[in-house]
């Protein structure tokens, strides 16, 4: 890797001093006001709205072209229509701006023609020391510098970073991901990739020492060979959860029509990814009920996990999705048996793995913490997963036991959405991951405790890991 070069070339991006909004607008329904709305709730310090018919926008001072602005301009964001961006380019290289993101589209992802016009973008970019991001994306969202994706998310910085050739999956995801604590360093969404590309964003995020997961979804990779060294490099440091689209003849379609991208072949990925020791998801929702557990809980020393359970069905069947899944579900010591049987009434329920406590916790849910305790100190358990039926008294007992626990914790609520809802709100604000599904779960945990392995496995089995979650 070559962190100097990859560094000075994007920190631009993501820490400008000053940003032109070409394209600004005051009028709604418009890209132009979405992003003066944005800006101005971020309290970007210097923002230069550009539209050549308004002398000012929603109570800032616009220009009509980029040379009237006075100062210097270290970004420019660009919304204008399609054929007004060549020369909005010209503009940018005649007024110095090094940094250039575009977010109309209409180029390459129709094909011929689009192709060759951003072939002549970067032409003009580069013989002007400028670099672009795009077209087709919604650019960059950084808290820490204040720079906005269009939904919203909040302006707390944090450690996980975001590669996206979809610019409204990057949107959702930081957006729903903020509102349950997760916080985010960067977000980029790269779009047509005419210049700079998800390889580069990756060898950048890889460096930053802000950074601490990486989560990408991908269409295509234009420089296959450094994209396989990389990955295989940063994986060793940092989790890189990602989600690889067009693994399908119709989905390969999709995402040429889309942003342009090869997809490659789907034998080909799943080699690269695999044996990189990336952590792969195959959705939306397999991306946050991953990246919950990553980011609110610390890698486990193995995969032994506990069921904790207050009905037997369900423990069953997440006893053979944890096996299927790679976990194991051990026998408790003799002395963890001896503790529970102590804790728990014996009357229909068990003290083996999975622990039932059936009528225990129905006559007291301090059964729940008092067993979640005694089970987190058994040496031959890795990671915890609690399932319940929900409820105010259930998550305050329970979140307030994992909290103090070392080990990976993950709980479950076998109750209507709108039960599991108001519960998540409380378990995720204590950065405790819960799941609707013991499966979802399950599936999860089995992602951390493989990570963890090959972290264990290709750093010469030094310590690695860590005593407390993630986040700062």
């Amino acid at each position: 890797m070559r962190p100097k070069r990859i560094v000075t070339e994007l920190d631009p991006f993501f820490h400008p001093k000053s940003l032109a909004l070409v394209g600004a607008t005051g009028k709604q329904g418009k890209v132009g006001r979405l992003f003066m709305d944005r800006f101005l709730e971020t309290r970007f310090q210097t923002l230069y709205p550009v539209n050549p018919g308004a002398g000012e926008i929603l109570g800032v001072k616009a220009y009509a072209s980029l040379k009237e602005i006075p100062g210097p301009v270290d970004v420019a964001l660009v919304v204008t229509p399609p054929n007004a961006v060549v020369e909005t380019i010209k503009e940018c290289v005649a007024k110095g701006v090094k940094g250039i993101i575009i977010n109309s589209a209409g180029f390459g992802e129709g094909g011929g023609f689009g192709k060759e016009i951003e072939k002549e973008m970067v032409r003009i970019a580069r013989e002007g020391g400028a670099r672009i991001i795009g077209p087709n994306c919604i650019g960059i969202y950084c808290p820490s510098a204040k720079l906005p994706f269009p939904m919203g998310a909040a302006q707390e910085s944090g450690s996980v970073g975001v590669i996206s050739q979809s610019g409204s999956l990057a949107d959702h995801l930081t957006l729903l991901a903020t509102k349950t604590g997760v916080k985010f360093s960067k977000a980029i969404s790269c779009g047509n990739e005419c210049d700079l590309n998800a390889t580069d964003f990756l060898e950048y995020l890889g460096e930053d020492p802000q950074t601490e997961i990486i989560v990408s979804y991908l269409e295509g990779i234009k420089d296959g060979r450094k994209f396989h060294q990389l990955i295989k490099e940063i994986s060793k440091s940092k989790p890189l959860i990602i989600w690889k689209g067009g693994m399908s003849e119709a989905g390969a379609r999709a995402a040429a029509s889309h942003t342009g991208a090869l997809a490659g072949s789907p034998s080909v990925w799943e080699g690269v990814l695999n044996s990189a020791g990336v952590v792969r998801v195959k959705s939306f929702e397999e991306i946050l009920d991953t990246l919950y557990v990553f980011y609110f809980q610390p890698l486990p020393r193995g995969r032994k996990v506990a069921i904790i359970t207050a009905t037997g069905g369900p423990a069953v069947g997440t006893t053979d999705a944890c096996l299927e899944m790679g976990m194991e579900v051990p026998n408790l010591s003799k002395e963890t048996k001896e503790k529970l049987r102590k804790i728990i009434p014996a009357a229909g329920t068990s003290v083996q793995n999975p622990i039932d406590l059936t009528l225990g916790a129905a006559v007291d849910a301090d059964v729940y913490a008092e067993v979640i305790r005694t089970v987190a100190g058994d040496d031959d358990i890795d990671l915890l997963m609690i399932i319940g039926s929900g409820g105010k008294q259930f998550r305050e007992i329970t979140s307030g036991a994992a909290r103090t626990l070392t080990k990976p914790i993950v709980v479950s609520i076998i109750m209507p959405p709108e039960t599991v809802l108001e519960d998540s709100k409380v378990f995720l604000g204590k950065g405790i991951p819960v799941y609707p599904d013991p499966r979802r779960a399950a599936k999860a945990l089995s992602k951390l405790a493989r990570y963890a392995n090959f972290r264990r496995d290709h750093n010469h089995g030094e310590a690695l890991f860590r005593e407390g979650p993630w986040r700062s």
